[in-house]
């Protein structure tokens, strides 16, 4: 994706209260290494905690207004999944999105494309097909709690990550790498 937008970098940016996330959730020191470590080997990848300092939910127009207040000469893209993009009738200030970001929806398995929200200028708005692989987070997290292997599913300095923290709930007898 950095190389088919032509992007000097991508940001990976944790949210530190995520506005949509209910239940509990994993602590944000730990979420932030899983990330460092499945990026540290790609070259163009670079773990972002701006949303550590600021106070209540991590809404993504604030991220943008401040990443755009750091980087001024910057065109930011923001990535989302088609999943997310689907919902972001329910974001803080959608609207306001395309105002700063150019918005890039890669495709899903077994997601339709969305349609462009009302809001946004469907010039800033690019929808991506990607290569499917049905991988997401709720997966991993369901088949360590079934003590199964998520071998394959993500890098192996992360399964070990989790493991050693014991992160999510399940039997541990496994090895999971």
């Amino acid at each position: 994706m950095r190389y088919q937008l032509r992007l000097d970098r991508i940001l990976f940016v944790p949210a530190y209260h995520p506005p949509h996330k209910h239940g509990p959730l994993t602590a944000y020191r730990h979420r932030l290494s899983m990330t460092q470590l499945a990026i540290d080997s790609e070259p163009g990848f670079k773990l972002c905690a701006i949303e550590e300092s600021r106070p209540g939910p991590s809404y993504t127009v604030d991220t943008l207004r401040e990443l755009r207040s750091l980087h001024p000469g910057a065109t930011l893209h923001l990535i989302v999944g088609s999943d997310q993009y689907r919902d972001v009738a329910s974001w803080h200030q959608p609207g306001r999105l395309t105002n700063l970001a150019r918005i890039v929806v890669m495709s899903r398995p077994g997601e339709e494309r969305p349609p462009l929200f009302p809001g946004h200028d469907p010039k800033r708005v690019r929808f991506c097909p990607v290569i499917p692989v049905g991988i997401s987070a709720a997966a991993i997290r369901a088949r360590l709690a079934k003590n199964l292997s998520i071998r394959y599913m993500l890098p192996v300095v992360v399964a070990e990550y989790l493991r050693r923290h014991r992160l999510y709930p399940g039997p541990r007898t496994r090895r999971t790498a």
